[in-house]
């Protein structure tokens, strides 16, 4: 059990052993023979049902599910996504509970509640300093959390209550259609994903609980770190990637996610902050059967949580009988140890902020990244993770912000370079440097720095996904697919790994995987961007101008800028919409000729013409601009060039040929 405030929140099993089931049952007869439930068979069915499992020693399985079939009779096809008939009666039962202590049951020594947000019930003396509205942690193996910083007691301010985690899934997941439709999109998805056969951990997206949301980039920072911290400990597969997208958040709609991604256990996490008192509850439950193993509770200054994650990395290793590392230098199975804790509270704050805002993948969020990012590495020197993040910074720049990689080159390295003189085990630091090195067409010494930074951290799907893009560029497509799988696999909730395999679909000319790929990921998130993106190419590929048009119109204004627009106009060539193709290519042409752009936007509506002079002029400019989006040996559109002799030229150019 984690920490609470210097206070054991937790009831012992519900107070079962001190009352007993024989007390239990004759209060459970007199509430149902009470005036408050005359005639609420409803009612009365929930509250047997819950009593008699809870007094059998089965309140850990009580769930929505079977209390819908065995106390409501709903039916073998009762969907509570769909169904919100347990919701609707446990909240009637709650209010016929409190009318019944307030009335006949006022002077009864044993109260039976069902907190909001469970259905297990809790067994407590009357006068009891608890109410309802307090949800207790679920009992389950007690491990022992790291030594709070602060030598005093943490305070428990108004509010600040023990939170179930389970019990505010029931209250924050949405039941509708749109799970359902999930379901339906992935099915085949779910079916292809590799079974972990060693201890595993799906990490869920952290919440953050109640109105509060001005620190967000606080809570996905955690996560992150948190998933970081797991992915050090030697023995245990995590499947995760950095939960900002907002997305993500709709796996709490579905119930058993765990199951379907193949895992042994789930990590669910929430965030809630009280001026400036921050509380972080984790729990950690089979992905089968939703069986707890273990809860902990951890409360800081928000501005010292900095060992929370491996604390709770320290914890889970534990109850799933694995070992972390002492040293954080260690090298054991391939990865590294658990994350380093930074000296400076103040850099950590900054440092996730600068990791928040580096996901939103948009030119203002990576200019406050670098910001933040900076700030971080002026108040503590040493810290290499930030070092790391930053050139991940510096990498990103020419494709979200266009910044020319000539001026981002010296900036990667140098950054990439100080990261591992302070932590070796950096693997993300070298698929920095590898992607420096393809800036300069240095192949081998990008699959150098791609192989070293796989072989630290191999759970990194986003690196499998950077040494695809590197193997797409050399042409090397069964490994494309097989590394855009480990990615997908690694994070079967990444609208962008998910993407990545539809992308990889469609170049081999199997549009109708593509699409359901490129939908799956839509499903995830139907506002990315490049989900659309790809989904347009593939109907357009496939012959369907219409339906290809819509599809990149709706991605151009999810993610405007020259990328975007020149597949747009390529599509509108391609179709005979030659006015509107003309048009983005002519704005094209007005802004190249006043400052820097990106030369493969034009080169790609000239393909779309059919004008392959100046494709090739276009396409020759772009590879002096070193755009890796040049991928002469990967994507369809270059096909209609690729029997002319210039083509070879441009791959020399490309060091290529």
């Amino acid at each position: 059990m984690g920490e609470t405030g210097g206070r054991d929140l937790r009831p012992a099993a519900n107070n079962l052993e001190h009352f007993g089931p024989d007390r239990i049952r004759e209060q459970l007869r007199s509430i149902l023979s009470s005036q408050a439930f005359r005639g609420a068979q409803a009612q009365q069915a929930f509250i047997s049902y819950v009593v008699g499992e809870s007094v059998a020693g089965r309140g850990h399985l009580i769930k929505e599910y079977l209390i819908g079939i065995e106390a409501l009779h709903r039916g073998d096809a009762f969907d509570p996504r769909l169904d919100p008939i347990v919701r609707t009666q446990a909240s009637k039962l709650r209010t016929r509970l409190r009318k019944y202590y307030e009335t006949e049951g006022a002077t009864d020594p044993l109260l039976i509640e069902i907190p909001r947000g469970s259905y297990a019930p809790v067994f407590r003396p009357a006068g009891q300093g608890t109410s309802e509205f307090d949800i207790p942690s679920l009992p389950g193996p007690s491990v022992p959390a790291a030594t709070q910083s602060s030598p005093q007691p943490a305070t428990n301010p108004q509010g600040l209550r023990s939170l179930t985690l389970l019990a505010f899934l029931v209250v924050l997941a949405v039941a509708g259609t749109g799970a359902a439709a999930f379901y339906a999109l992935q099915s085949e998805w779910w079916e292809q994903i590799r079974p972990h056969e060693a201890p595993s951990v799906a990490v869920m997206p952290f919440i953050q609980v109640g109105d509060r949301n001005d620190r967000d980039s606080l809570r996905v920072g955690l996560a992150d770190e948190v998933i970081n911290a797991l992915r050090g400990v030697p023995g245990l597969e995590v499947v995760a990637s950095t939960p900002t997208l907002p997305l993500k958040g709709k796996l709490l709609e579905i119930p058993g996610i765990g199951s379907n991604l193949h895992v042994q256990t789930e990590l669910l996490g929430f965030m809630r902050t009280f001026g400036d008192k921050l509380r972080i509850d984790v729990q950690l439950n089979t992905s089968r059967g939703k069986d707890h193993l273990w809860s902990g509770s951890y409360e800081r200054d928000a501005v010292e949580v900095r060992s929370v994650p491996s604390e709770i990395a320290g914890a889970i290793s534990s109850v799933l009988g694995l070992d972390v590392p002492s040293s954080p230098a260690t090298i054991l199975a391939g990865r590294p140890a658990r994350v380093r804790v930074p000296a400076n509270p103040s850099a950590y704050q900054n440092y996730l902020k600068g990791l928040y805002f580096w996901n939103k993948l948009t030119p203002e969020g990576l200019r406050l990244a670098v910001q933040y990012l900076g700030q971080a590495i002026s108040e503590d020197p040493s810290f290499a993770r930030a070092y790391s993040a930053l050139a991940n910074c510096y990498v990103m720049a020419p494709q979200v912000a266009t910044a020319p990689p000539p001026e981002v080159l010296s900036k990667i390295r140098a950054t990439a370079l100080r990261a591992l003189q302070l932590d070796s085990t950096l693997g993300e630091a070298h698929f920095s440097l590898a992607i420096a090195a393809e800036y300069e067409f240095q192949w081998a010494l990008a699959e150098a720095e791609f192989r070293k930074g796989l072989a630290l951290s191999p759970g990194n799907s986003v690196g499998h996904l950077w040494y695809a893009k590197y193997l797409a560029l050399l042409g090397r497509k069964e490994e494309v697919l097989a590394h855009r799988r480990i990615a997908a696999e690694l994070d079967p909730v990444s609208p962008y790994a998910v993407q990545a395999v539809g992308g990889y679909f469609s170049v081999m000319g199997q549009y109708d995987k593509a699409i359901q790929h490129f939908s799956s990921a839509l499903a995830l998130d139907p506002g990315f961007g490049l989900a659309h993106q790809g989904l347009g190419v593939a109907y357009l590929l496939k012959g369907m101008p219409d339906e290809a048009i819509a599809e990149l119109q709706q991605a151009d204004r999810l993610m405007s800028g020259p990328r975007r627009r020149a597949l747009l106009g390529y599509a509108y060539a391609l179709s005979g919409r030659t006015d509107e193709a003309r048009r983005i290519l002519d704005e094209f042409l007005v802004q190249a000729s006043a400052e820097s752009f990106p030369a493969l936007a034009i080169a790609q509506i000239y393909i779309g013409f059919g004008d392959k002079d100046r494709a090739f002029e276009w396409l020759q400019k772009a590879i002096d601009q070193r755009d890796l989006d040049v991928t002469l040996l990967w994507d369809s559109p270059y096909e209609s060039l690729r029997s002319d002799p210039r083509f070879t030229a441009l791959l020399r150019r490309m060091k290529l040929a």
